[in-house]
């Protein structure tokens, strides 16, 4: 998920949200809480009817916060009276559980601070920019950017973690991979939106969170055993299919085959394959630059830098090399 635009966030915001100055080098984070009814809701909708939902969303999540609980920030269509309920029926499967939402939410700021300080100490040159809100997604997202009037804010979805990660989950790699995206947006804000730049920004995230804790799993990385096995054999067809839409936007529909996860039999391209790829590309180039290095590396070289492997993954034998977690060079 892109978090670079996030520079340019928050001069002032109205409501239920307030701007947060720059941290000036502390590592400190501010949190909007706009989670505290998150549990409240899922223990009052399942087996609710529409109408009873629906309310529900008005009463307790969005008339707090009505700032964040729009139809852009959640995915949702106009009338919510229709597309919650639906919302929540194709959530079913995932459905959290209630106690494990209102723990998620209540360590969560804690969890990001310590995730901020120790992110520091690999990227010394890091600073908050923004406000970060907890925002009961409805299955939405675990984490990302959506524009919050006009500007584009890191939201967590507590709701989504607690269904996705258990009790004991380790989320240092997952938050720190999102905060990584935050320090990447502060280093090149003008950077494109399309595949490639996509592409490096996923990848090198995934890289960074895996050095950062080379004890995590790759559940924990966001990139599971069975992502990367389905994706290893089909590296050389993907990479050559990447290769013919590097230029595409981001949000089209090769973007969404390559980064979105789907419920979808979609047999051309495994979902979320981009993240295995890209992290394949950046752990390369880690072999010879440092974190901070290739934080620092202009969209420019980087899009070179991608190219340049793709057209060497595209070659047939080159699948079935190993994801081998490495630590870039100091």
């Amino acid at each position: 998920m892109s978090i670079r635009r996030l520079a340019v966030v928050l001069g002032c915001l109205t409501g239920s949200l307030t701007a947060a100055a720059p941290d000036a080098g502390s590592g400190r984070l501010h949190v909007v809480d706009a989670a505290e009814n998150c549990a409240e809701f899922w223990r009052g909708v399942p087996g609710a009817s529409p109408e009873t939902q629906t309310r529900a969303f008005e009463e307790l999540l969005r008339a707090p916060h009505p700032t964040l609980y729009t139809a852009a920030v959640l995915g949702l269509e106009q009338p919510f009276s229709s597309s919650v309920p639906d919302r929540l029926t194709r959530f079913a499967r995932m459905r959290p559980d209630p106690a494990r939402v209102e723990e998620v939410r209540r360590t969560l700021e804690a969890d990001l601070a310590d995730a901020a300080v120790q992110f520091r100490k690999t990227f010394p040159d890091f600073v908050a920019k923004s406000s970060v809100a907890l925002v009961c997604s409805l299955g939405g997202f675990d984490g990302g950017i959506r524009e919050v009037e006009g500007a584009q804010m890191l939201l967590f979805g507590p709701d989504v973690i607690a269904a996705i990660r258990p009790r004991g989950f380790n989320l240092r790699p997952f938050l720190e991979h999102e905060l990584f995206h935050v320090h990447q947006a502060n280093l090149h804000p003008n950077a494109p939106e399309n595949v490639a730049e996509s592409l490096w920004e996923e990848g090198l995230a995934t890289y960074v969170s895996d050095a950062l804790n080379p004890g995590a799993t790759t559940d924990e990385l966001s990139v599971p055993d069975a992502l990367i096995a389905e994706t290893t054999p089909r590296i050389p067809d993907l990479s050559r299919r990447l290769l013919a839409h590097l230029d595409d936007p981001e949000g089209g529909p090769v973007y969404k085959q390559f980064f979105y996860g789907s419920t979808e039999k979609v047999t051309e391209v495994p979902p979320r394959s981009g993240y295995v790829i890209g992290w394949r590309i950046a752990r390369e180039l880690g072999k010879t630059r440092s974190l901070a290095q290739l934080a620092r590396m202009s969209p420019a070289e980087s899009r070179t830098e991608i190219e340049r492997a793709l057209h060497r993954l595209a070659q047939p034998g080159d699948a079935g090399a190993s994801t081998q977690r490495t630590v870039a060079p100091n």
